[in-house]
C-alpha cells in the first residue's frame, strides 16, 4: 500500500514542480521604462559686441565709436545738486552725456544776417547832384554902436552856389533895447529880370521880424552872392541886443530842400 501511495504522490508531485516552473517563465512582463530625455539647456542671448570706447577730455565719459551698435542701450546721467542751472539734459540717442560746457559749445550758431549790397560808387556828376545845397545868410548893420533914438539898417546878405528860389527867415531882436521900423527886399531874388514877393512882418510879435521873399519866375533861380533883403531898427534905450536869423528855410530850383547856415550881429544902444 505504501509503494502504491507513492507511485500516486510521486507524479503529483512532479505535476506540481512543472506547474510551478511554468508559472516562473510565464509572466506578465513590466510596462518598459521610457528612457529619460536629457534636459534642454537655457540658451544664452549673445552678448553684445564690444565697442571700443574713446575719452572724451574734460567731460569723465567715454564715446562710443562710429561702429557702436544702433541699437545700444542709452546711458543716462544722475542729476547732481552741483550741476549748473540750463545744463543739457542727458542725451537719448547714445551713451554720451554733454557736460553744461560742452552743451554750450555744441549750440547752434546764430543765422547769419546777410549783409545789404553795396550799392557802386556815383559818380562825380550825379554825387555833386544829390548833395544838398547850401544858403549863407549873413546880417551886417550899418552901425553897430548908436544912441537913443537912432536908427540902424541891418541887411540880411545871401550866398548859395545853388539856385534859390525862395528863402523865408526870421530875425530875432531884443525889443526892449530896438524897435522894428520897416523892411524891403534886396537885388539877390530879382536875378534874370524876375519879380519878388516880398513881406516883413515886425509887428505882430515883438522880438521877431517874419521876412517872406520868393521869386515869381519858378524855372530859373538866384545865385551867387547879394543883398537878401534890408530891415530898419530904431534904438530905445541903453543896452546891448544881438540880431540873429531865427528860423530859416530855403528851396531850390527842383523844388529841393537847401541847408541854410548864417552869422548875426550885435547892436549896442548908449
Amino acid at each position: 500500500m505504501t509503494r502504491r501511495f507513492v507511485r500516486v504522490l510521486a507524479p503529483a508531485i512532479l505535476v506540481c514542480a512543472g506547474f510551478a516552473g511554468c508559472s516562473q517563465r510565464i509572466t506578465t512582463p513590466k510596462a518598459p521604462v521610457p528612457a529619460a530625455q536629457p534636459k534642454p539647456h537655457a540658451q544664452k542671448p549673445p552678448s553684445p559686441p564690444r565697442v571700443a570706447a574713446v575719452p572724451v577730455a574734460g567731460t569723465g565719459h567715454d564715446v562710443p565709436t562710429a561702429n557702436a551698435p544702433a541699437a545700444a542701450a542709452p546711458v543716462a546721467a544722475a542729476p547732481t545738486s552741483k550741476s549748473a542751472a540750463g545744463a543739457a539734459p542727458p542725451a537719448t540717442e547714445s551713451a554720451y552725456v554733454f557736460s553744461p560746457q560742452q552743451a554750450v559749445s555744441a549750440a547752434a550758431p546764430p543765422p547769419s544776417v546777410p549783409s545789404p549790397a553795396t550799392p557802386p560808387p556815383p559818380r562825380t556828376g550825379e554825387l555833386a547832384a544829390e548833395q544838398p545845397g547850401e544858403l549863407h545868410l549873413v546880417v551886417l548893420a550899418s552901425a553897430t554902436e548908436l544912441a537913443a533914438g537912432a536908427i540902424t539898417t541891418v541887411d540880411v546878405m545871401a550866398t548859395s552856389n545853388t539856385a534859390v528860389v525862395d528863402a523865408p527867415l526870421h530875425l530875432t531882436y531884443d525889443p526892449t533895447v530896438v524897435e522894428f521900423v520897416d523892411g524891403s527886399p534886396g537885388t539877390f531874388l530879382t536875378q534874370g529880370g524876375s519879380s519878388v514877393v516880398f513881406l516883413a512882418d515886425g509887428l505882430s510879435r515883438p522880438g521877431d521880424v517874419a521876412v517872406a521873399a520868393g521869386r515869381v519866375d519858378r524855372q530859373q533861380g538866384a545865385s551867387g552872392s547879394g543883398l537878401l533883403c534890408r530891415v530898419r531898427f530904431r534904438a530905445l534905450r541903453a543896452g546891448s541886443t544881438p540880431v540873429v536869423v531865427g528860423r530859416a528855410k530855403a528851396w531850390g530850383a527842383r523844388g529841393e530842400a537847401l541847408t541854410v547856415v548864417s552869422t548875426g550881429t550885435a547892436v549896442v544902444v548908449r
